[in-house]
This record gives structure tokens, C-alpha cells and sequence, in this order.
């Protein structure tokens, strides 16, 4: 996972988008920023915050996955790398800056 484009696509998210990357490391798919927070609104993934990319970021299992693939249009997928889902309107960013808070503040806490 590329740090750079991760960031570069969050900060292009349309308020429609999320976009999941696979960690082969811990076997679980990723979403951050602006994707973490659209993720919550449908699944209840474990959230915390990327240091590395100063945004919040949650942690999908495969019930998680399937959740969103229930409840979103998949736009694309490639196994094991990515996923891209569709919301079916757009939501903006209204309430992510205090989310995002929240997270970081529960991460600091650890």
C-alpha cells in the first residue's frame, strides 16, 4: 500500500467513495480518512488512527466486507489488493472532522 495514493484518493474522496486496501499482513482490509468514516455508517469496524498518514483508519474483517457489500454498488475489486464501494448519495464531510477527533483521541489514550 502506498501511502501517497492512499492520501491523494482520500483527499479526492467525492463523499460518495470507500476505498478499501488489503494489509496481507494482518489478513484485513483498510479504509481511512474520509473511507474509515463512511464505513462506520454502515458496519461497525475497529477503528484507530494511521500516524503515518495523520487520518483516522478502520479495521475490516470479512463480516465487515460483506456487510458493506450487502448494503453498497461495488465499483471495483481486486482480490486481495482492493475494493471500491458506492454510497448512493453523496454525504460529504459534515461531522468528520469531530469523528476524526474522537478517534485520534481514543488512539492517544492507548
Amino acid at each position: 500500500m502506498d501511502k501517497n495514493i492512499i492520501a491523494l484518493q482520500e483527499k479526492e474522496n467525492d463523499g460518495q467513495s470507500i476505498m478499501l486496501y488489503y494489509d496481507a499482513m494482518a489478513g484485513v482490509y483498510l479504509a481511512y480518512g474520509l473511507s474509515a468514516y463512511y464505513s462506520t455508517l454502515v458496519t461497525d469496524p475497529y477503528l484507530s488512527f494511521s500516524e503515518a498518514l495523520q487520518m483516522p483508519v478502520a479495521l475490516l474483517r470479512r463480516n465487515h466486507v460483506n456487510d458493506l457489500r450487502q448494503s453498497l454498488t461495488k465499483v471495483e475489486h481486486t482480490i486481495k489488493t482492493s475494493y471500491v464501494f458506492r454510497l448512493r448519495y453523496a454525504l460529504g464531510s459534515e461531522g468528520y472532522e469531530k469523528w476524526a477527533k474522537k478517534v485520534l483521541d481514543r488512539h492517544l489514550t492507548v
